[in-house]
């Protein structure tokens, strides 16, 4: 079974609207694919207020205002198979605000044709009456209700025009004529008007005079209604780069009159007014309108223009429309006008922007100012994972965007490091130690930078950090390493540990006041230290363990204990810790964590006796794969304990420390494999204008830092109380601490890196924020994607329209600037009757050249990898597989047809392990081919017509599939069948599976893998994960609770929403568990749990424990989050 979470939401913007959800307080509602999110118009910006999950596409958003209310309500339709119309309104009266359905519609009718263009939802200008097309012939119309109801009624009326393309409603007038821009059988297109009557439930089929009736040009694509006096109103036909005003018949008919031009002009196409757009002639118009005669529009490659409708005379009628090219913006799927010259621009190709329109061009000759970018990432075409550093933290390369917003996107998880200094001439430092004044000093004066055989003491002046020579700070040691150091409980001293000795220093005069061992004593060999206010723990070349005292200012030993000795070998320790972990007590702790070179083990002792747990002593000691090196007791500020574990392997381990029970939920996270892990303790300050997503604001918060190839941040997730991890962005660093700045500097508090002699300071923004790396491509839009390691280089296929012409070629970028190298030209041709396989070769990526090629015939839709020198290709109705070699007494490679099957219609994916092939046929369904030698063999196959666009390996014998009417399928290799194993209704279109992961953290006991990623053209990007037999079926059971108590949008089951469905009806929902459904059961209340543990009857309820299913649901999200 196969556990399906969202890594990465929609993030290509469909629809907007302004409104006023509350009172007077306007809003901008966006709708993201299935997502709504509300936001506050405000001075600074637009502020985020609450998101909505819609169970299905949204293909129309509008607002209106019903008869006795103060505030406005959301009307909103969804996409088939599955239609739907909802009314929302905005609750504020909770702690949050929410939207909440107040009515919902199934538009889905027994038997009719869905409708090809127009597919959505237009509101009368009285906002009482709203008219939604889903299927060609049909109409159904909705009466809005005031305060007596949400609907008076709702009917279906027919219309003779099956192929509409817009409508809108006719403005300012006293009938309700609602204009169609239509396409007849020849394929000509007409603007008809045609009348509603409410009364009689019936749109007539007589055109309305309102509207003067005919054709218009072929590449019309939408209509705008023109508001004006009572016979002076109209619609705008805009598309084709051009725009037409029509009006009423009389108004028509008057104009005509005046002359034979006139009426000749007026003939052809029965506009009042018309004029050139500065648009593309092709692709989609987007509108939004200033008032009732300004106008935006703008083209699919975003080039934006101010319409304005002129009128004169004494029936005010349009007698010319005006227009100025304003500049260029994101490809939009929505404008919205805020207010003045703000506007939102909503895309599904690009970033989304808010934008300034200036009433004067600037130098480049535009009118628009982009105030903020919003990223969005869809649609994804391509992806890969790389791992460019091989830290094991893989990144995701993407082929994003179209048209004038093409790009590559590397997106990759982690907390945000806003770099704000960086300090050189810092060597070789492998630890620092930041001191304050007195203990409760609000910020560090001093910092102790030490390395393998010294130690630097530096002075912190503001922002600044200056090298103190021994005079002005004689108590400290300098020629030593230092391996530990603090503030202590009292009379404002410190206590520094080095590799022979223990000092306390008193801040103010910076003189030494202790020592341990006392001047003239016998040197001692300490291995490593941990100090806490009152405590230092000392363990010595010869496995002996002292604890130490400092409560009085002074040193004083409590306690000693040799460790000893494992199966004959002197137990050597290796790294140890006594963080304070008691609630109310932060100055010592009661308990320490030691690990042992021999048999790399950990223990936890008693403090102060240094002895082991009377109770399960064995549940107290672990043994790792590698030898731990850095050691950490943590609380994260509350009341659980934790052992952090750096291992000189680059793995990261955490237990969690039950008094009862011992070390239990072994946890590992991998920061590299090619230095060990260092482990510190922190407190993270969160901005308070841009908390963590979390939701943690606060002035302070405790985290752990861990350093080795890669730098991360450890805290606890607050909600789910769970252990959560971040990646850094500072590579190789050797060592990490926070630093408390004076506010006077205007820093606070920040970050501090050692990396290859240079300290950076920056201060961490967002705890887990996806980071985002953008390479414009303009209009070369890439297709395709394909990293190689050696080289660090990447292969982007790209394709570019421009000027009616359509090129083809390859760049190759270099892996870590992006920049050009070099570039092959086109292969192929727009022809799917030949193409060409090329391989290419070179001593680096910018002397790549081909060194074989092999025309093919057909168009090479995949490829894949098989064998070490084969590789398999579909092309057209056919699957070959191409070996790679040199011919003997020849030189050079040469690329050969091996093998060839061609039982298909339409081969456009293919995956290959081993020596299978799953091939999915695009008109078809899948099939798995064998090679055997010379000979591609089928070997299993289903016969259902799925239209597979995706299709990839997952396990041994299973293949999971994507499919056009957005489901997901799993198969399972039966004999000589393919027998559907699972059925899900995904929502979105998947284009591609990658096999891997992107995060580091691991589950040690393998309850839950994740092996597959998911990336569709909306953005989102899903985390596909391999569950075990009794997990899937305890999860199973929980999904099928869960769905008795929680409700999509007007009352939908979650299982009807999940059932995958096509034009030939229902499948069955199976093999597949709904992850962000079921991680809603952290947020359940207590009665809620009680629901879904117990179902609706005995045999439904679930018998394992609920710490175990919390246990196993936090796994799941820790997997994607």
């Amino acid at each position: 079974m196969l556990a399906i979470s969202t890594w990465h939401p929609s993030s290509t913007v469909t629809h907007s609207v302004k409104c006023k959800l509350a009172g007077n307080k306007e809003s901008l509602v966006i709708a993201k694919a299935n997502t709504l999110e509300v936001y506050d118009l405000s001075a600074t910006g637009l502020v985020l207020k609450c998101t909505f999950d819609i169970w299905g596409i949204v293909t129309s958003l509008l607002a209106a205002q019903r008869k006795g209310r103060t505030y406005q309500s959301l009307l909103l339709t969804t996409d088939h198979l599955n239609p739907q119309f909802y009314i929302l309104d905005y609750d504020v009266t909770g702690s949050q605000p929410h939207l909440l359905v107040s009515y919902s519609l199934p538009l889905s009718v027994r038997a009719g044709r869905e409708a090809e263009f127009f597919n959505g939802a237009v509101l009368h200008p009285n906002g009482k009456v709203v008219v939604c097309c889903a299927y060609s012939g049909t109409l159904k119309v909705i009466v809005l209700g005031g305060n007596d109801g949400e609907v008076q009624t709702e009917f279906d009326c027919r219309v003779p025009e099956l192929n509409i393309h817009s409508m809108c409603f006719v403005p300012s007038t006293s009938k309700m004529i609602l204009a169609i821009l239509f396409e007849d059988y020849n394929a000509r297109k007409h603007v008809i008007g045609r009348e509603l009557k409410l009364d009689e439930q019936e749109l007539l089929y007589e055109h309305s005079p309102v509207i003067a009736g005919g054709f218009v040009h072929d590449l019309a694509k939408s209509l705008i209604p023109v508001p004006g006096q009572r016979k002076s109103p109209g619609v705008l036909v805009v598309g084709g780069a051009y725009a037409h005003f029509i009006g009423s018949e009389r108004v028509t008919a008057k104009r005509a009159s005046r002359g034979p031009e006139v009426a000749t002009a007026l003939s052809a196409d029965h506009s009042l007014a018309k004029s050139d757009l500065p648009l593309d002639q092709t692709g989609e118009i987007r509108f939004a309108a200033i008032d009732d005669s300004r106008f935006l529009i703008s083209d699919s490659n975003g080039h934006l223009c101010l319409l304005n409708v002129t009128r004169n005379g004494p029936s005010n009628t349009v007698s010319a429309i005006n227009t100025l090219d304003l500049g260029l913006v994101s490809p939009p799927s929505t404008i919205t006008h805020i207010s003045g010259p703000f506007v939102y621009i909503g895309s599904q190709s690009g970033d989304s922007q808010t934008i300034c329109i200036l009433p004067e061009a600037g130098s480049d000759g535009s009118h628009i100012k982009i105030l903020e970018n919003y990223t969005s990432i869809g649609p994804i075409v391509d992806a890969i994972l790389v791992d460019p550093d091989n830290s094991g933290q893989n990144e995701m390369v993407m082929c994003s965007g179209y048209a004038s917003s093409s790009s590559i996107r590397v997106i990759r998880s982690g907390a945000e490091l806003r770099k704000s200094a960086a300090l050189h001439g810092f060597p070789d430092v492998e630890d620092m130690f930041p001191l304050r004044l007195q203990l409760p000093a609000m910020h560090h004066s001093i910092a102790l930078f030490t390395t393998s055989s010294h130690t630097t003491v530096l002075e912190i002046n503001r922002s600044s950090f200056d090298e103190q020579d021994s005079k002005t700070f004689p108590g400290f040691i300098r020629t030593s390493r230092t391996l530990a150091a603090c503030n202590i409980e009292s009379h404002g001293r410190a206590v520094q540990v080095t590799t022979s000795s223990i000092v306390i220093v008193d801040m103010a005069s910076s003189v030494e006041v202790d020592r341990w061992p006392p001047r003239g004593s016998p040197s001692q060999q300490i291995a490593c230290a941990a100090v806490n206010p009152s405590q230092i723990l000392i363990a010595l070349k010869d496995g002996k363990l002292i604890l130490f005292s400092t409560k009085l200012g002074a040193l004083r030993i409590v306690s000693e204990k040799t460790v000893s000795h494992v199966e004959g070998l002197a137990n050597e320790i290796s790294a140890v810790s006594i963080e304070p972990t008691t609630i109310g007590n932060q100055l010592s702790s009661n308990i320490a964590a030691v690990g042992c070179w021999a048999k790399n083990t950990v223990t936890i002792y008693q403090l102060p006796a240094l002895e082991l747990p009377q109770k399960l002593a064995n549940s107290f000691t672990v043994r790792e794969e590698h030898v731990p090196l850095s050691l950490l007791l943590h609380t994260f500020g509350g009341s659980s304990i934790y052992l952090m574990i750096g291992l000189g392997n680059g793995s990261l381990v955490t237990y969690s420390v039950d008094p009862d029970l011992g070390l239990t939920n072994r946890r590992t996270m991998s920061l590299g494999v090619d230095r060990p892990v260092k482990l510190a303790a922190c407190q993270y300050a969160a901005s308070p204008n841009n908390p963590n997503p979390a939701g943690r604001g606060g002035p302070k918060e405790k985290v752990v830092l861990a350093a080795g190839t890669r730098a991360s941040i450890l805290w606890l997730d607050q909600r789910g109380k769970r252990l959560r991890g971040s990646t850094i962005a500072v590579r190789h660093s050797t060592a990490l601490c926070s630093i408390d700045l004076s506010t006077s500097s205007g820093l606070g508090s920040m970050l501090v890196a050692s990396k290859d002699g240079t300290m950076i300071i920056g201060r961490i923004g967002e705890l887990n924020k996806l980071n985002y790396r953008t390479i414009p491509l303009g209009l070369d839009n890439p297709r395709q994607i394909a990293y190689h390691q050696q080289y660090d280089a990447f292969a982007v296929g790209c394709v570019r329209t421009e000027a009616g012409s359509i090129t083809s070629f390859v760049k190759i970028l270099d892996g870590k600037t992006f920049e050009r190298t070099t570039s092959e030209p086109a292969v192929g041709n727009l022809e799917s009757t030949s193409g060409r396989v090329l391989v290419l070769n070179g001593a680096d990526a910018k002397t790549l050249n081909t060194v074989a090629s092999i025309e093919v015939p057909g168009c090479v839709y995949a490829l894949a990898g098989i064998h070490p020198g084969y590789l398999t290709a579909a092309v057209n109705t056919s699957v070959y597989v191409y070996k790679l070699h040199t011919p003997e007494g020849k030189e050079g490679f040469r690329l050969t047809k091996h093998a060839k099957w061609d039982r298909g219609y339409v081969m456009t994916s293919i995956a290959s392990k081993g020596d299978m092939i799953a091939v999915g046929d695009a008109l078809r369904s899948v099939d798995l081919l064998k090679l055997e030698r010379d000979k591609l063999v089928s070997v299993a196959k289903n016969c259902n017509p799925l239209w597979p666009l995706g299709v990839e390996w997952t396990g041994k014998d299973y293949v999971i599939t994507a499919e056009g009417d957005q489901n997901l399928s799993l198969f399972k290799r039966e004999l000589s069948n393919l027998e559907r194993a699972g059925g899900f209704h995904y929502g979105e279109l998947v284009n591609k599976f990658i096999p891997g992961k992107l995060q580091s953290i691991s589950n040690e006991y393998a309850l839950i893998q994740p092996e597959l990623l998911a990336v569709t053209s909306t953005g989102r990007i899903s985390v596909i994960s391999h569950i075990d037999e009794a997990t899937s079926l305890l999860l199973t059971g929980l999904q099928r609770n869960l769905g008795y108590i929680l409700k999509g949008p007007g009352d939908l089951e979650h299982s009807t929403y999940r059932t995958p469905i096509t034009a030939r009806g229902r499948g069955e929902f199976a093999g597949f568990i709904d992850g962000d459904f079921v991680e809603r059961f952290l947020d359940l209340s207590g009665n809620q749990i009680e629901k879904a543990m117990n179902g609706r009857n005995e045999a439904e309820r679930l018998t394992a424990d609920v710490t175990l299913i919390r246990q196993i649901v936090e796994q799941i999200g820790a997997l994607h989050q």
